[in-house]
Protein backbone atom coordinates (compact mmCIF):
# COMPACT_ATOMS: atom_id res chain seq x y z
CA UNK A 1 0.00 0.00 0.00
CA UNK A 2 1.62 3.48 -0.52
CA UNK A 3 2.03 5.91 2.22
CA UNK A 4 0.30 9.64 1.40
CA UNK A 5 0.03 11.75 4.10
CA UNK A 6 -2.79 14.35 3.67
CA UNK A 7 -2.01 17.60 4.84
CA UNK A 8 1.06 16.37 5.54
CA UNK A 9 3.67 14.10 3.91
CA UNK A 10 5.07 10.45 2.35
CA UNK A 11 8.07 8.73 1.88
CA UNK A 12 7.55 8.42 -2.26
CA UNK A 13 8.36 10.56 -5.12
CA UNK A 14 5.07 11.11 -7.18
CA UNK A 15 4.84 9.04 -9.91
CA UNK A 16 5.95 10.04 -13.21
CA UNK A 17 8.55 12.32 -12.04
CA UNK A 18 12.40 11.48 -12.55
CA UNK A 19 15.11 13.61 -10.82
CA UNK A 20 18.60 13.54 -11.91
CA UNK A 21 21.29 15.52 -11.26
CA UNK A 22 19.14 17.83 -9.63
CA UNK A 23 17.11 18.52 -13.26
CA UNK A 24 13.29 17.37 -13.09
CA UNK A 25 12.61 15.76 -15.90
CA UNK A 26 8.83 15.15 -17.12
CA UNK A 27 8.55 12.15 -20.14
CA UNK A 28 5.72 13.13 -21.30
CA UNK A 29 6.73 17.38 -21.82
CA UNK A 30 6.44 18.04 -25.64
CA UNK A 31 8.99 20.15 -27.44
CA UNK A 32 6.87 23.29 -27.18
CA UNK A 33 6.86 22.65 -23.31
CA UNK A 34 10.89 22.49 -22.89
CA UNK A 35 11.49 25.41 -25.36
CA UNK A 36 8.90 27.48 -22.96
CA UNK A 37 10.34 26.14 -20.10
CA UNK A 38 13.99 27.07 -20.69
CA UNK A 39 12.79 30.26 -21.67
CA UNK A 40 10.67 30.43 -18.38
CA UNK A 41 14.50 29.91 -16.25
CA UNK A 42 16.14 32.38 -18.68
CA UNK A 43 13.53 34.84 -17.08
CA UNK A 44 13.72 34.07 -13.99
CA UNK A 45 17.56 33.86 -13.34
CA UNK A 46 17.44 37.60 -15.80
CA UNK A 47 15.13 38.88 -12.92
CA UNK A 48 17.36 36.93 -10.07
CA UNK A 49 20.69 38.45 -11.10
CA UNK A 50 19.25 41.84 -11.38
CA UNK A 51 17.78 41.70 -7.99
CA UNK A 52 20.51 40.34 -6.35
CA UNK A 53 23.32 43.18 -8.09
CA UNK A 54 20.64 46.09 -8.18
CA UNK A 55 18.56 46.13 -5.12
CA UNK A 56 18.74 48.92 -2.29
CA UNK A 57 19.55 46.86 0.15
CA UNK A 58 22.21 43.88 -0.11
CA UNK A 59 19.91 40.67 -0.51
CA UNK A 60 20.77 36.57 0.54
CA UNK A 61 20.55 34.91 -2.18
CA UNK A 62 19.25 32.07 -0.43
CA UNK A 63 16.60 33.79 1.09
CA UNK A 64 15.77 34.64 -2.67
CA UNK A 65 15.50 31.53 -4.01
CA UNK A 66 14.01 30.08 -1.51
CA UNK A 67 11.33 33.02 -1.39
CA UNK A 68 10.77 32.45 -5.30
CA UNK A 69 10.11 28.63 -4.50
CA UNK A 70 7.72 29.27 -1.66
CA UNK A 71 6.49 31.72 -3.86
CA UNK A 72 5.93 29.22 -6.90
CA UNK A 73 4.65 26.32 -4.51
CA UNK A 74 1.89 28.72 -2.51
CA UNK A 75 0.24 30.10 -5.55
CA UNK A 76 -0.85 26.14 -6.12
CA UNK A 77 -2.55 25.13 -2.80
CA UNK A 78 -2.17 26.37 0.59
CA UNK A 79 -0.68 22.55 1.40
CA UNK A 80 2.30 22.78 -1.45
CA UNK A 81 5.06 23.92 0.40
CA UNK A 82 9.05 24.07 0.58
CA UNK A 83 10.61 22.45 3.28
CA UNK A 84 13.71 24.30 4.81
CA UNK A 85 16.21 21.79 6.54
CA UNK A 86 14.82 22.40 10.19
CA UNK A 87 10.97 22.26 8.60
CA UNK A 88 12.13 18.85 7.22
CA UNK A 89 13.70 17.26 10.47
CA UNK A 90 10.77 18.42 12.36
CA UNK A 91 8.55 17.21 10.34
CA UNK A 92 10.42 14.05 9.79
CA UNK A 93 10.23 13.71 13.86
CA UNK A 94 6.54 14.43 13.91
CA UNK A 95 5.52 11.17 11.75
CA UNK A 96 8.49 8.96 13.19
CA UNK A 97 6.78 9.87 16.72
CA UNK A 98 9.81 10.27 18.41
CA UNK A 99 12.93 12.21 18.38
CA UNK A 100 16.03 12.06 20.57
CA UNK A 101 16.11 15.10 23.35
CA UNK A 102 14.99 15.74 26.79
CA UNK A 103 11.18 15.86 26.41
CA UNK A 104 9.79 19.54 26.84
CA UNK A 105 7.71 21.56 25.15
CA UNK A 106 9.31 25.32 25.04
CA UNK A 107 7.79 28.45 23.53
CA UNK A 108 8.56 32.13 23.69
CA UNK A 109 6.86 33.83 26.99
CA UNK A 110 7.20 37.43 27.98
CA UNK A 111 10.44 37.17 25.85
CA UNK A 112 11.60 34.39 27.53
CA UNK A 113 12.35 30.74 26.54
CA UNK A 114 9.50 28.88 28.82
CA UNK A 115 8.93 25.44 29.47
CA UNK A 116 5.36 25.21 28.60
CA UNK A 117 5.32 21.64 29.85
CA UNK A 118 7.51 18.57 30.05
CA UNK A 119 6.35 15.50 29.04
CA UNK A 120 5.36 13.08 31.20
CA UNK A 121 7.95 10.33 31.73
CA UNK A 122 10.44 11.68 30.02
CA UNK A 123 14.27 13.06 31.15
CA UNK A 124 13.25 16.63 31.86
CA UNK A 125 10.36 15.58 33.80
CA UNK A 126 12.09 12.84 36.01
CA UNK A 127 15.03 15.85 36.55
CA UNK A 128 11.60 17.77 37.95
CA UNK A 129 11.11 20.63 35.44
CA UNK A 130 7.92 22.37 35.22
CA UNK A 131 6.22 24.46 33.70
CA UNK A 132 6.75 28.57 33.73
CA UNK A 133 10.57 27.45 34.33
CA UNK A 134 12.63 30.40 32.06
CA UNK A 135 15.41 28.58 30.72
CA UNK A 136 18.00 31.30 30.93
CA UNK A 137 20.87 29.82 29.45
CA UNK A 138 22.04 26.21 27.73
CA UNK A 139 24.93 24.96 28.25
CA UNK A 140 26.38 28.14 29.36
CA UNK A 141 25.49 30.09 26.97
CA UNK A 142 22.55 32.65 27.49
CA UNK A 143 19.11 32.38 25.72
CA UNK A 144 18.89 36.52 25.28
CA UNK A 145 17.13 36.70 22.04
CA UNK A 146 17.01 33.04 20.81
CA UNK A 147 13.72 31.44 19.15
CA UNK A 148 11.98 28.56 20.12
CA UNK A 149 13.61 26.85 16.59
CA UNK A 150 17.02 27.71 17.52
CA UNK A 151 16.34 26.75 21.36
CA UNK A 152 15.18 22.98 19.80
CA UNK A 153 18.16 22.51 17.86
CA UNK A 154 20.60 23.10 20.50
CA UNK A 155 18.42 21.00 23.57
CA UNK A 156 17.71 18.26 21.49
CA UNK A 157 21.06 15.57 20.22
CA UNK A 158 21.92 12.12 20.59
CA UNK A 159 20.82 9.76 23.29
CA UNK A 160 22.88 8.80 26.36
CA UNK A 161 24.37 12.87 25.83
CA UNK A 162 23.84 15.74 28.42
CA UNK A 163 22.57 18.79 28.51
CA UNK A 164 22.47 21.73 31.13
CA UNK A 165 19.81 24.12 31.44
CA UNK A 166 19.71 26.87 33.66
CA UNK A 167 16.48 27.80 34.90
CA UNK A 168 14.36 30.79 36.44
CA UNK A 169 11.49 29.21 38.47
CA UNK A 170 8.84 31.55 39.72
CA UNK A 171 8.57 31.95 43.27
CA UNK A 172 12.46 31.13 43.89
CA UNK A 173 15.12 33.70 44.65
CA UNK A 174 17.97 31.37 42.59
CA UNK A 175 18.17 29.43 39.79
CA UNK A 176 18.08 25.86 39.37
CA UNK A 177 20.81 23.83 36.88
CA UNK A 178 19.58 21.26 35.72
CA UNK A 179 21.81 18.53 34.00
CA UNK A 180 19.99 16.35 32.04
CA UNK A 181 20.89 12.65 29.94
CA UNK A 182 19.26 13.07 26.92
CA UNK A 183 16.94 9.69 25.92
CA UNK A 184 14.80 8.69 22.95
CA UNK A 185 11.39 10.60 23.84
CA UNK A 186 7.62 9.08 22.35
CA UNK A 187 5.03 11.61 20.82
CA UNK A 188 1.92 9.34 21.35
CA UNK A 189 -1.28 9.46 19.15
CA UNK A 190 -3.28 8.00 21.95
CA UNK A 191 -3.05 10.66 24.03
CA UNK A 192 -6.07 9.16 26.53
CA UNK A 193 -7.57 5.87 27.11
CA UNK A 194 -10.39 5.06 30.37
CA UNK A 195 -13.45 4.06 31.40
CA UNK A 196 -15.96 6.52 31.48
CA UNK A 197 -18.29 4.60 33.07
CA UNK A 198 -19.27 1.05 33.62
CA UNK A 199 -20.27 0.53 29.69
CA UNK A 200 -18.33 3.46 27.97
CA UNK A 201 -14.71 3.90 27.02
CA UNK A 202 -12.98 6.76 25.85
CA UNK A 203 -10.32 7.73 23.50
CA UNK A 204 -8.53 10.54 22.58
CA UNK A 205 -6.57 9.88 19.08
CA UNK A 206 -4.23 13.34 18.74
CA UNK A 207 -2.51 12.67 15.80
CA UNK A 208 -1.84 10.24 12.58
CA UNK A 209 1.79 9.09 13.25
CA UNK A 210 3.77 5.50 12.24
CA UNK A 211 2.73 3.99 15.41
CA UNK A 212 -0.51 5.53 15.77
CA UNK A 213 -2.57 1.51 14.49
CA UNK A 214 -0.87 0.04 17.12
CA UNK A 215 -1.62 2.43 20.51
CA UNK A 216 -5.08 2.57 19.02
CA UNK A 217 -5.45 -1.30 18.71
CA UNK A 218 -3.64 -1.61 22.76
CA UNK A 219 -6.19 1.40 23.30
CA UNK A 220 -9.50 -0.78 22.40
CA UNK A 221 -8.34 -3.97 23.90
CA UNK A 222 -7.88 -2.22 27.27
CA UNK A 223 -11.13 -1.19 27.26
CA UNK A 224 -12.18 -4.25 25.98
CA UNK A 225 -10.65 -5.57 28.79
CA UNK A 226 -12.28 -3.39 31.19
CA UNK A 227 -16.13 -4.16 29.95
CA UNK A 228 -16.67 -1.45 27.17
CA UNK A 229 -19.54 -2.32 24.96
CA UNK A 230 -19.45 1.72 23.58
CA UNK A 231 -16.63 4.16 22.39
CA UNK A 232 -16.43 7.79 22.15
CA UNK A 233 -13.53 8.30 20.14
CA UNK A 234 -12.52 11.89 20.02
CA UNK A 235 -10.93 13.29 16.87
CA UNK A 236 -11.31 16.80 17.82
CA UNK A 237 -8.49 18.91 16.58
CA UNK A 238 -6.69 16.11 15.26
CA UNK A 239 -5.34 18.15 12.38
CA UNK A 240 -4.17 14.80 10.63
CA UNK A 241 -1.32 13.09 9.70
CA UNK A 242 -0.30 9.48 7.85
CA UNK A 243 -2.82 8.45 5.15
CA UNK A 244 -2.09 5.09 5.74
CA UNK A 245 -2.27 5.07 9.80
CA UNK A 246 -6.36 6.56 9.09
CA UNK A 247 -7.05 3.27 7.04
CA UNK A 248 -5.35 1.27 9.42
CA UNK A 249 -7.76 2.49 12.05
CA UNK A 250 -10.83 2.51 10.25
CA UNK A 251 -9.81 -1.37 9.50
CA UNK A 252 -10.64 -1.82 13.26
CA UNK A 253 -13.97 -0.65 12.73
CA UNK A 254 -15.53 -2.01 9.65
CA UNK A 255 -15.72 -5.28 8.14
CA UNK A 256 -12.86 -6.69 5.79
CA UNK A 257 -13.38 -5.65 1.89
CA UNK A 258 -14.71 -2.50 2.72
CA UNK A 259 -14.16 0.71 0.89
CA UNK A 260 -12.19 2.76 3.19
CA UNK A 261 -11.07 6.23 0.99
CA UNK A 262 -10.27 6.44 -3.07
CA UNK A 263 -7.76 9.09 -4.25
CA UNK A 264 -7.24 10.32 -7.43
CA UNK A 265 -4.48 12.16 -9.41
CA UNK A 266 -3.69 13.52 -12.50
CA UNK A 267 -0.06 12.05 -12.27
CA UNK A 268 -0.65 9.14 -9.76
CA UNK A 269 -4.09 7.73 -11.47
CA UNK A 270 -6.78 6.07 -9.41
CA UNK A 271 -6.49 3.88 -6.03
CA UNK A 272 -9.02 2.63 -3.62
CA UNK A 273 -8.54 1.63 -0.22
CA UNK A 274 -10.12 -1.50 1.55
CA UNK A 275 -9.88 -3.01 5.00
CA UNK A 276 -7.90 -6.32 5.27
CA UNK A 277 -8.63 -7.21 8.89
CA UNK A 278 -12.09 -7.21 9.99
CA UNK A 279 -13.68 -5.97 13.43
CA UNK A 280 -11.53 -5.62 16.22
CA UNK A 281 -14.75 -3.30 18.43
CA UNK A 282 -17.85 -4.12 17.40
CA UNK A 283 -19.92 -2.08 19.84
CA UNK A 284 -21.57 1.69 19.37
CA UNK A 285 -19.29 4.00 19.10
CA UNK A 286 -20.13 8.31 19.36
CA UNK A 287 -17.00 9.61 16.67
CA UNK A 288 -16.75 13.37 17.90
CA UNK A 289 -14.84 15.94 15.62
CA UNK A 290 -14.88 19.44 15.16
CA UNK A 291 -13.54 22.18 12.84
CA UNK A 292 -10.01 21.06 13.34
CA UNK A 293 -10.38 17.79 12.66
CA UNK A 294 -8.75 17.20 9.09
CA UNK A 295 -6.77 15.07 6.65
CA UNK A 296 -6.26 11.73 8.09
CA UNK A 297 -8.93 12.91 10.82
CA UNK A 298 -11.28 13.31 7.92
CA UNK A 299 -11.13 9.77 5.94
CA UNK A 300 -11.61 8.30 8.97
CA UNK A 301 -14.67 10.49 9.67
CA UNK A 302 -16.14 9.45 6.35
CA UNK A 303 -15.10 6.14 6.29
CA UNK A 304 -16.98 5.00 9.16
CA UNK A 305 -19.82 7.60 8.77
CA UNK A 306 -20.40 6.24 5.34
CA UNK A 307 -19.91 2.62 6.18
CA UNK A 308 -22.72 3.72 9.00
CA UNK A 309 -20.10 1.97 11.79
CA UNK A 310 -20.15 5.28 13.96
CA UNK A 311 -22.31 8.19 14.56
CA UNK A 312 -20.81 11.59 14.35
CA UNK A 313 -21.09 14.17 16.70
CA UNK A 314 -19.99 17.85 17.16
CA UNK A 315 -19.46 20.43 14.39
CA UNK A 316 -18.45 20.31 10.45
CA UNK A 317 -14.37 19.38 9.48
CA UNK A 318 -12.19 21.62 7.95
CA UNK A 319 -12.12 19.88 4.62
CA UNK A 320 -8.93 18.99 3.70
CA UNK A 321 -9.20 16.65 1.67
CA UNK A 322 -6.06 16.19 -0.30
CA UNK A 323 -2.75 14.40 -0.66
CA UNK A 324 0.59 15.30 -0.68
CA UNK A 325 3.70 13.48 -1.42
CA UNK A 326 7.24 14.14 0.33
CA UNK A 327 9.85 14.53 -1.93
CA UNK A 328 13.17 14.37 -0.23
CA UNK A 329 15.07 17.26 -2.77
CA UNK A 330 18.48 15.60 -0.77
CA UNK A 331 21.69 17.98 0.84
CA UNK A 332 22.87 20.86 -1.11
CA UNK A 333 26.35 22.13 -0.38
CA UNK A 334 26.40 24.87 2.00
CA UNK A 335 22.73 25.21 2.60
CA UNK A 336 21.09 21.96 3.90
CA UNK A 337 18.90 19.14 3.49
CA UNK A 338 15.50 20.45 1.65
CA UNK A 339 12.30 18.77 0.26
CA UNK A 340 9.26 19.88 -0.61
CA UNK A 341 5.76 18.70 -0.08
CA UNK A 342 3.31 18.83 -2.94
CA UNK A 343 -0.32 17.63 -3.22
CA UNK A 344 -0.49 15.17 -6.16
CA UNK A 345 -3.94 14.00 -5.20
CA UNK A 346 -7.53 14.63 -3.64
CA UNK A 347 -9.04 11.75 -1.82
CA UNK A 348 -12.68 10.62 -1.78
CA UNK A 349 -15.44 9.23 0.88
CA UNK A 350 -16.77 5.56 0.07
CA UNK A 351 -19.89 7.88 -1.00
CA UNK A 352 -17.83 9.35 -3.68
CA UNK A 353 -17.67 12.86 -2.32
CA UNK A 354 -14.44 15.20 -2.06
CA UNK A 355 -14.70 16.92 0.89
CA UNK A 356 -11.32 19.44 -0.07
CA UNK A 357 -12.79 22.85 0.51
CA UNK A 358 -10.11 24.03 -2.37
CA UNK A 359 -12.67 22.92 -4.84
CA UNK A 360 -15.21 25.38 -3.53
CA UNK A 361 -14.90 28.43 -5.83
CA UNK A 362 -15.75 30.69 -3.24
CA UNK A 363 -12.92 29.20 -0.90
CA UNK A 364 -10.36 29.97 -3.37
CA UNK A 365 -11.05 33.43 -4.60
CA UNK A 366 -10.84 34.55 -0.75
CA UNK A 367 -14.86 34.99 -0.29
CA UNK A 368 -16.56 33.74 2.98
CA UNK A 369 -18.68 31.11 2.41
CA UNK A 370 -21.96 30.71 4.64
CA UNK A 371 -21.56 27.60 6.03
CA UNK A 372 -25.08 26.62 5.10
CA UNK A 373 -23.97 26.45 1.36
CA UNK A 374 -20.66 24.65 1.90
CA UNK A 375 -20.22 20.75 0.48
CA UNK A 376 -16.62 21.31 2.37
CA UNK A 377 -15.84 19.08 5.26
CA UNK A 378 -18.10 15.75 6.88
CA UNK A 379 -21.45 17.44 8.80
CA UNK A 380 -22.01 15.53 11.96
CA UNK A 381 -24.86 12.97 12.14
CA UNK A 382 -25.28 15.59 15.22
CA UNK A 383 -24.35 19.14 15.11
CA UNK A 384 -23.53 20.75 18.19
CA UNK A 385 -23.77 24.61 18.78
CA UNK A 386 -20.02 26.25 19.44
CA UNK A 387 -19.50 28.49 22.29
CA UNK A 388 -18.55 31.48 20.64
CA UNK A 389 -15.60 34.07 22.26
CA UNK A 390 -17.23 37.90 22.57
CA UNK A 391 -14.78 40.58 22.23
CA UNK A 392 -11.29 41.01 22.44
CA UNK A 393 -10.55 40.41 25.99
CA UNK A 394 -10.14 36.43 25.22
CA UNK A 395 -7.60 37.00 22.67
CA UNK A 396 -6.19 39.60 24.52
CA UNK A 397 -5.26 37.26 27.43
CA UNK A 398 -4.23 34.49 25.19
CA UNK A 399 -1.99 36.39 23.29
CA UNK A 400 -0.40 37.99 26.23
CA UNK A 401 0.04 34.77 28.24
CA UNK A 402 -2.16 35.68 30.99
CA UNK A 403 -3.63 32.25 31.66
CA UNK A 404 -0.45 30.39 31.25
CA UNK A 405 1.53 33.31 33.69
CA UNK A 406 -1.57 32.83 36.19
CA UNK A 407 -1.57 29.57 36.22
CA UNK A 408 2.02 29.10 36.95
CA UNK A 409 1.46 31.45 40.24
CA UNK A 410 -1.56 29.30 41.28
CA UNK A 411 -0.27 26.27 41.51
CA UNK A 412 2.65 27.57 43.51
CA UNK A 413 0.55 28.68 46.19
CA UNK A 414 -2.54 26.54 46.26
CA UNK A 415 -3.25 22.75 46.70
CA UNK A 416 -5.00 20.89 43.81
CA UNK A 417 -7.74 18.41 45.04
CA UNK A 418 -8.95 15.68 41.92
CA UNK A 419 -12.30 17.50 41.55
CA UNK A 420 -10.73 20.29 40.50
CA UNK A 421 -12.59 22.66 38.61
CA UNK A 422 -12.23 26.95 38.61
CA UNK A 423 -14.70 27.83 41.28
CA UNK A 424 -16.22 30.98 42.02
CA UNK A 425 -12.64 31.41 44.78
CA UNK A 426 -10.33 30.83 41.28
CA UNK A 427 -12.37 33.19 39.27
CA UNK A 428 -12.00 36.04 41.72
CA UNK A 429 -8.33 35.31 42.21
CA UNK A 430 -7.96 35.74 38.52
CA UNK A 431 -9.59 38.76 38.50
CA UNK A 432 -7.32 40.61 41.18
CA UNK A 433 -4.44 38.91 39.17
CA UNK A 434 -6.06 41.21 35.77
CA UNK A 435 -6.26 44.30 38.11
CA UNK A 436 -2.30 43.48 39.23
CA UNK A 437 -1.35 43.20 35.08
CA UNK A 438 -3.18 46.53 34.41
CA UNK A 439 -6.03 44.85 32.69
CA UNK A 440 -9.29 46.85 31.76
CA UNK A 441 -12.62 45.27 30.63
CA UNK A 442 -16.33 45.69 30.72
CA UNK A 443 -17.97 43.57 33.20
CA UNK A 444 -19.66 41.72 30.39
CA UNK A 445 -16.81 40.95 28.25
CA UNK A 446 -15.45 38.70 31.70
CA UNK A 447 -19.21 37.40 32.03
CA UNK A 448 -19.98 36.56 28.55
CA UNK A 449 -16.49 34.73 28.14
CA UNK A 450 -16.82 32.75 31.16
CA UNK A 451 -17.33 29.13 29.53
CA UNK A 452 -13.91 30.04 27.76
CA UNK A 453 -11.90 31.56 30.93
CA UNK A 454 -13.24 28.42 33.10
CA UNK A 455 -11.50 26.04 30.46
CA UNK A 456 -8.51 27.92 29.74
CA UNK A 457 -7.73 28.60 33.42
CA UNK A 458 -8.59 24.39 33.96
CA UNK A 459 -6.39 23.26 30.93
CA UNK A 460 -3.50 25.60 31.67
CA UNK A 461 -3.77 24.45 35.92
CA UNK A 462 -4.38 20.53 34.94
CA UNK A 463 -1.14 20.66 32.87
CA UNK A 464 0.80 21.99 35.79
CA UNK A 465 -0.58 18.68 38.02
CA UNK A 466 -1.71 16.22 35.79
CA UNK A 467 -0.86 13.96 32.91
CA UNK A 468 -2.53 14.26 29.85
CA UNK A 469 -5.02 11.37 30.35
CA UNK A 470 -6.11 12.74 33.75
CA UNK A 471 -6.71 16.02 32.13
CA UNK A 472 -9.25 14.23 30.34
CA UNK A 473 -10.35 12.12 32.89
CA UNK A 474 -11.41 15.66 34.90
CA UNK A 475 -12.75 17.50 32.08
CA UNK A 476 -15.34 14.66 30.64
CA UNK A 477 -18.15 16.65 33.17
CA UNK A 478 -17.61 19.85 31.76
CA UNK A 479 -17.24 19.01 27.77
CA UNK A 480 -20.07 19.25 26.09
CA UNK A 481 -19.65 17.02 23.30
CA UNK A 482 -18.58 13.98 25.41
CA UNK A 483 -21.70 14.68 27.48
CA UNK A 484 -23.77 14.83 24.48
CA UNK A 485 -21.93 11.78 23.21
CA UNK A 486 -22.84 9.77 26.23
CA UNK A 487 -26.34 10.92 26.02
CA UNK A 488 -26.55 9.48 23.07
CA UNK A 489 -24.94 6.01 23.87
CA UNK A 490 -27.31 5.51 26.68
CA UNK A 491 -30.89 6.52 25.10
CA UNK A 492 -30.02 6.80 21.57
CA UNK A 493 -30.81 9.00 18.97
Amino acid sequence: MKKFLPGWVTLVLAAGLLVAGGLMLLPSATAYDAVTTNASVELFMEVFSRTSVTYVDSVDSQELIEAALRGMLESLDPNSVLLSPEDYENLRIQLSGSFEGVGITIGIRDDWLTVISPVEGTPAFRAGMKAGDRIVQIDGESTEGITSTEAVMRIRGPRGSTVELNVVRPGLSDSLLFTIERDVIDLPSVTASFMIDDETGYIRLSRFGEETSKEVRNALQGIEDSGASSLILDIRGNAGGLFSAAVEVADYFLPSGTLVVSTRGNAVGVDNYYTSKGILFAGEIALLVDGGSASSSEILAGALQDNSAATLIGSRTFGKGSVQTLMDLGEFPNLGHYGVKLTTARYYTPSGSSIDRTLEDDYMNGDQLDDSLATWGILPDIELESQEVSGSLPAELFLGSVFFNFATDYVLQNDISEDFWPDSTTLSDFRDYLVQQGFEWEEGEFTDNIFYIERALFAEIAARVWDREMYYRLMTPHDDGIQRALQYLREGA
